[in-house]
């Protein structure tokens, strides 16, 4: 019995660990996976918000060259921006929780959202 307590222990714990994502989608559509929250903010509030200045830069005719990124260099961080305005930055936390370099990470989102936001801008996905 205590044996198969210890293995149920295990086995919740490992698919709590598992699960410790947020994936980030626009009328369906998968964008990105977040991991880790930022700053003051946890994972799922900083999914929020990263959807949220999504929708709210998405409108027409959004092209990839206006999803940019930049490096910070003094915090070895990367920023992404839609349309001039900060989007998210991208953190070594978000780096190692990805197993990535920071570098990597925001070159690999990067090019995730430039491939898939100018489509949904073209056709926004229809409110509920």
């Amino acid at each position: 019995m205590r044996k198969g307590l210890t293995v149920l222990g295990i086995l919740i714990a490992v698919l709590a660990f598992a699960q410790n994502y947020v994936d980030i989608t626009i009328g369906g559509q998968f964008i990105m996976r977040l991991r880790t929250g930022a700053g003051n903010l946890s994972l799922e509030e900083r999914a929020q918000l990263v959807e949220k200045r999504i929708a709210e830069n998405l409108g027409a005719n959004l092209t990839a060259d206006q999803i940019t990124l930049k490096e910070v260099k003094k915090d070895h961080q990367y920023e992404i921006y839609l349309r001039g305005k900060l989007l998210i930055t991208v953190t070594k936390a978000d780096a190692d929780a990805a197993k990535m370099s920071v570098k990597q990470l925001a070159e690999h989102w990067l090019k995730q959202l430039r491939e898939t936001l100018p489509k949904l801008s073209a056709s926004p996905p229809q409110s509920q």
